[in-house]
């Protein structure tokens, strides 16, 4: 007769590994505060953040391509990560998806190449905000820009949008932060989508996580039948 101590061993194992492989798939931002720069009546950013995987948490600063949405100081969300060049689970796919947020990129190496000028800090800022939300620098609903301002965030989208800048730069240093549906508080409506620096945090697929815990239930069940066997012998 085999020992039944020994399956219940590897059951009990077994179920804290799915638990912790759960666990490491929920990743989540909460906004801590808005930094220290403003233009046109807004945080410009790189906003601060405490990004959670499972039990590991670290402070980040990331910058906001979503002008349309808000967020909170305190509020918190899930997040799925993307990076380039696959571009998955982004906030705003499109036909022009990839040249989109690869402007996007790069203007975020020139705001952090220039984080220690706010002026030219904004300028990038309402130039990121332009490309999903066109006309934002001129219409800012919370303030308004300079008409020097405005000609700065101008002169920023051009370079962006030019084959040489956007198409030849080397992204693989970005991670893409999109906000999970139904995960943020709803009196606040959907979160923003955010860019920084880095690796980004493993979050499995859901059906990653499905097929792992059948695996594993199969394992459970073929250790009990063999304990089962090894009784009636």
């Amino acid at each position: 007769m085999k020992n039944p101590i020994r399956f219940w061993t590897l059951l009990a194992a077994l179920s804290i590994l799915c638990f912790a492989t759960s666990a490491f798939g929920q990743s989540s931002l909460t906004l801590n505060n808005g930094g220290n720069d403003v233009m046109g009546g807004v945080y410009v950013g790189p906003y601060n953040f405490t990004l959670t995987s499972g039990s590991q948490s670290q402070q980040v600063q990331l910058i906001c391509d979503d002008a349309a949405s808000e967020v909170y100081a305190g509020e918190s969300w899930n997040v799925t990560t993307a990076t380039f060049p696959s571009l998955n689970n982004i906030k705003f796919p499109g036909a022009n998806q990839t040249q989109s947020y690869e402007e996007i990129a790069w203007l975020v190496q020139q705001m952090y190449a220039n984080i220690g000028n706010p002026q030219t800090v904004g300028d990038i800022q309402f130039a990121i905000w332009d490309i999903f939300d066109p006309g934002v620098s001129s219409n800012d609903p919370w303030g308004t820009l300079s008409s020097a301002d405005q000609a700065n965030v101008q002169n920023w989208l051009t370079q962006a949008g030019m084959p040489g800048n956007y198409s030849s730069g080397n992204y693989s240093n970005i991670v893409i932060y999109t906000p999970v549906p139904g995960s943020q508080p709803t009196q606040y409506g959907s979160p923003q989508e955010y860019f920084g620096l880095g690796t980004p945090v493993a979050t499995p697929e859901p059906g990653t996580l499905a097929l792992l815990g059948i695996g594993l239930i199969a394992m459970c069940t073929i250790g009990r039948r063999r304990l089962n066997l090894g009784r009636s012998l």
